[in-house]
């Protein structure tokens, strides 16, 4: 679990790295966030606003009949967690984020999603993603759990996965785009004051990379 402790514009801002499915990122951010007693105006999640009004209803937040649990994976999906299960136990949704969803709620933080939303990320993967390199993917994605990941660490597993899984150039411009949209939502939010953000590991390089050239320093 890295991290990274930045200055934008008159603001704190604290991201937070961590592997997607690991139930011990989950356990390493409740340790860390209860022996810091961190201080915090606004907490911030890699998700859509859409996934986040999911990961509520899960949660069972304002719901009488309490949290559901039937999700079913995308095949790649199922392939990482099988992967990553070498490292620890995997769980859906991410441990890490249903947490500090929890974590803020019970303190009364506000919590926002910062990636795109699904309409963007529609039209977004219809200008990097091409028709042809949308099948090449489909076909390399049959293929996946037969790939080998040598990695001696969850960190450097989610690196290596994110390299294979976005090969392709189309998908590589994606996740750029995606990075950059994050880096100015976490921007905007962080006006709010100081912030908390879970960042996926894979993708916290290219956020702090946007952010700096928003004008944001190290803390």
């Amino acid at each position: 679990m890295n991290g990274s402790k930045l200055i934008i514009d008159d603001s704190r801002v604290h991201l937070i790295g961590v592997v997607k499915g690991l139930v011990s990122e989950g356990e390493k951010l409740k340790k860390n966030m209860q022996s810091s007693d961190l201080d915090f105006d606004v907490g911030g999640l890699p998700i859509s606003k859409e996934e986040l009004e999911g990961l509520r209803d899960l949660m069972g937040e304002g719901s009488e009949e309490g949290p559901e649990t039937d999700i079913e994976p995308s095949t790649p999906e199922k392939i990482y967690a099988e992967k990553l299960s070498r490292f620890g136990e995997v769980s859906l949704p991410p441990p890490a984020y249903t947490f500090f969803l929890k974590y803020c709620s019970e303190h009364d933080i506000d919590i926002k999603a910062f990636d795109m939303d699904e309409e963007h990320y529609t039209m977004a993967y219809c200008d990097h993603v091409t028709g042809v390199q949308w099948i090449r993917q489909a076909l390399r994605e049959k293929r996946l759990s037969r790939k080998k990941i040598k990695a001696k660490t969850p960190e450097e597993f989610a690196l290596k996965w994110d390299e294979i899984i976005n090969k392709l150039k189309g998908f590589q411009e994606l996740e750029e785009h995606r990075e950059e949209i994050m880096a100015k939502n976490i921007r905007r939010l962080s006006k709010k004051g100081v912030m908390i953000a879970i960042v996926e590991e894979e993708r916290m390089e290219g956020i702090i990379g946007f952010l700096k050239e928003y004008g944001a320093r190290d803390l």
